[in-house]
């Protein structure tokens, strides 16, 4: 068992507080990250795709255009948005996996698009059996959905969430729905699965399992990349009138869309550009401060090294493992760094902390 415990209040409290602040962001480019995810969903199941990345980079803003984009036809799509549900017990689970209805004959797949809601289908009176069975219960109406022409995609969002549940008081409940994810697509390819997170500390945790080594893809999605970044904020002239202006934004906050929203409406209010860039950098340089306040000295210097390393080259390379884990676990958790697991790199989760450990440090 590889996952720290964690209260339940304190579970249910993450998931209920980090509802998800990019929806409201207008949608800029992302052509080749959808149309790698298309090709995925359009192939036959194979693997268990982990889509992962910075916090607020839009991963579930780009899902969701995907998903849209799929033929409620050809596609049945349960997209679970962890962050939108309570999920704290395994009888939790089956509550928001499946759809329980007095009609006997109800049990079968709900095609479409189903968002936060039972995907699965089973009566009332089942209930005794679902706890016994669920997993068998999913993989039938999956295979029978399959056999009509309908191609079964499971999304989670922020599936990390998951990872303190206890299946029955005795085994991890996401080390089971792993070993179903894992036979639905690589043994049985009738399904795809789609995990998202935003927490790379985790993904370095599956990365790691041998059980995952072979079974499941790793897809980044990182912030936006300078030349969109330039065009997004190139839309408003009146607000960013000069190439020094855009280049000015660039330097300090890279290509963070949530940060780059705020920094166009607090100009759209009245801020100077170089006021709006500031507030980013002030509320980043505060969080870091209250990171690191109450590190040992030991994590302290390690965590000033890294930072110091970030600021200068972009990333610290990891490849002797040298980061200790508790500390790397505790920066991530934070969203002050991010892992890179494929390449055994610490960034930092986004441009303006490089400008603030360079500062600070």
């Amino acid at each position: 068992m590889y996952f720290a415990a964690v209260s339940n209040s304190a579970r249910i409290k993450a998931k209920l507080d980090n509802q998800n602040q990019m929806s409201s962001l207008p949608f800029i480019n992302r052509k080749k990250e959808i149309s790698d995810l298309n090709k995925y969903l359009s192939s036959k199941p194979n693997n268990v795709l982990f889509v992962y990345g910075p916090k607020s980079t839009g991963k579930s803003t780009l899902l969701k255009k995907v998903v849209d984009s799929l033929s409620p036809k050809k596609y049945a799509v349960n997209y679970l948005d962890l962050r939108g549900v309570a999920i704290y017990n395994f009888k939790s689970f089956l509550d928001v996996f499946f759809q329980k209805s007095k009609l006997q004959k109800a049990k079968e797949l709900i095609s479409g698009l189903t968002l936060n809601a039972g995907f699965f289908r089973v009566g009332i009176e089942d209930n005794e059996m679902l706890e016994k069975n669920a997993f068998k219960i999913m993989e039938d109406q999956i295979r029978a959905s399959k056999e009509k022409g309908i191609q079964p995609v499971i999304i989670i969002d922020e599936i990390q969430l998951l990872k303190n549940i206890y299946l029955n008081g005795e085994r991890y409940l996401l080390d089971e729905i792993f070993n179903l994810f894992i036979r639905l697509t690589k043994v049985t390819q009738l399904c795809h699965v789609v995990c998202a997170t935003s927490d790379s500390y985790f993904i370095e945790q599956i990365y790691n399992l041998a059980s995952m080594s072979k079974t499941c893809t790793y897809y980044l999605i990182d912030h936006l990349n300078k030349e969109d970044t330039y065009k997004w904020l190139k839309k408003y002239p009146k607000r960013f009138p000069t190439e020094k202006d855009i280049a000015y934004v660039w330097d300090n906050l890279g290509g963070s869309p949530w940060e780059l929203w705020m920094v166009i409406d607090d100009v759209k209010h009245g801020d100077s550009i170089e006021e709006a860039v500031e507030k980013r950098i002030t509320d980043l340089d505060g969080k870091v401060f209250d990171f690191y306040k109450d590190l040992s000295d030991e994590y302290f210097e390690n965590f000033k090294k890294i930072s110091l390393e970030i600021a200068k080259r972009a990333f610290f390379e990891n490849q002797r493992g040298l980061v200790i884990t508790d500390l790397l676990s505790k920066a991530i958790e934070k969203d002050i760094w991010f892992y890179d697991a494929a390449r055994k790199k610490i960034t930092a989760n986004s441009k303006s902390l490089e400008v603030v450990f360079g500062r600070m440090f």
